[in-house]
């Protein structure tokens, strides 16, 4: 399967791939942004994915709050708030936790319809 580059590439998958092929090439696709390295310590070693925020906490499946780790740090973190954990650790690197942020900010809406200001006719 191609990357999906536009929505109607996204809407062609989801018509034509099963929900475990569409599952499986959202994983890939994960670990492929983050260039097969644990977010966290830069590991390249048994690739995961974590949830930001835990599911048991509130976190939902969407991209923006699962990202790429290794089984180690996936483990280590647990169920704990990212942030206080991470800054706890050893391999800690502000431009890593700024890149994790960046990564979990929603996406600025497009294509949306831009409207004019209606005239005020009353006066």
């Amino acid at each position: 399967m191609v990357p999906l580059h536009s929505f109607k590439d996204y809407l062609f998958n989801l018509e034509t791939t099963s929900k475990a092929e569409a599952k499986r090439m959202w994983r890939k696709n994960i670990k492929e942004q983050w260039e097969h390295k644990c977010a966290y310590c830069q590991s390249e070693d048994n690739i995961t994915l974590d949830h930001v925020l835990p599911q048991c906490k509130g976190g939902i499946d969407i991209k923006t709050n699962v990202i790429a780790c290794c089984h180690s740090c996936n483990q280590s973190k647990g169920h704990e708030h990212w942030k206080l954990w991470y800054v706890q650790q050893d391999f800690y690197r502000e431009e890593r936790l700024n890149k994790i942020e960046e990564w979990m900010k929603p996406e600025a809406p497009s294509n949306l319809y831009a409207y004019r200001p209606r005239r005020n006719n009353a006066s």
